[in-house]
């Protein structure tokens, strides 16, 4: 029995720690601002980001975070360019799930271009984000095999003027594991499934052999 709870608990530990969040500071909750109020920051001063200015807001102007209490709003005060991004450490051939939620201020027809990049520059993934509901929530998802052991993620403006693009709730965890199988990862990739199943017959074998 003890086995046995043993191989739970590694199938548990094994299964939160591969979709934790590599993103620090996704929610943009780290610098804590008074309740529906917004507040001007450079990016280096926000946990876990750098680039430009920008601004957080905390369920400000009508629009409730997407998660926690605080979301970004890329086009910020005093900046021609707005630009964040962050670095995770990855693996080489690991596959990746990334997400994040996206809403306009103002205007329909704000817009930002997401990009991958992986140690040498090279782009794994590069979209502009362009159908923004006002006042509402998108959310964005993608899936991206990364090349070298640091990959970056950045947000640039395309709308231009100190308003809009708010931003929320960025994620990225290492891809689910049906999605690592289908992509034929290597064999040393721990076989969940194979685990569960198999702690399954060595508790119905002990059973009967107690018998």
């Amino acid at each position: 029995m003890l086995k046995l709870k043993f191989i739970f608990l590694l199938l548990f530990i094994t299964s939160t720690s591969s979709h934790a969040n590599l993103i620090l500071n996704g929610g943009f909750e780290n610098n804590n601002i008074s309740s529906n109020s917004w507040k001007a920051f450079s990016a280096n001063s926000v946990t876990g980001w750098e680039g430009s200015a920008m601004e957080l807001w905390d369920n400000f102007s009508g629009l409730q975070a997407f998660e926690g209490d605080q979301y970004a709003e890329l086009n910020a005060n005093g900046e021609n360019v707005y630009s964040i991004f962050q670095s995770i450490d990855s693996q080489a051939g690991e596959l990746y799930d990334v997400s994040f939620a996206y809403a306009a201020r103002t205007k329909k027809n704000e817009s930002f271009l997401f990009e991958i990049i992986d140690a040498s520059n090279g782009f794994l993934f590069s979209q502009i984000i362009d159908d923004h509901i006002q006042k509402a929530w998108s959310t964005f998802e993608t899936t991206f095999e990364a090349q070298s052991d640091l990959t970056l993620f950045r947000f640039t403006s395309i709308s231009s003027g100190t308003l809009g693009n708010l931003i929320d709730g960025i994620s990225a965890t290492t891809a689910s594991f049906s999605a690592q199988q289908s992509a034929a990862v290597s064999v040393s990739e721990p076989n969940l499934g194979l685990l569960f199943s198999c702690s399954i017959f060595l508790l119905i074998r002990r059973k009967v052999s107690s018998k």
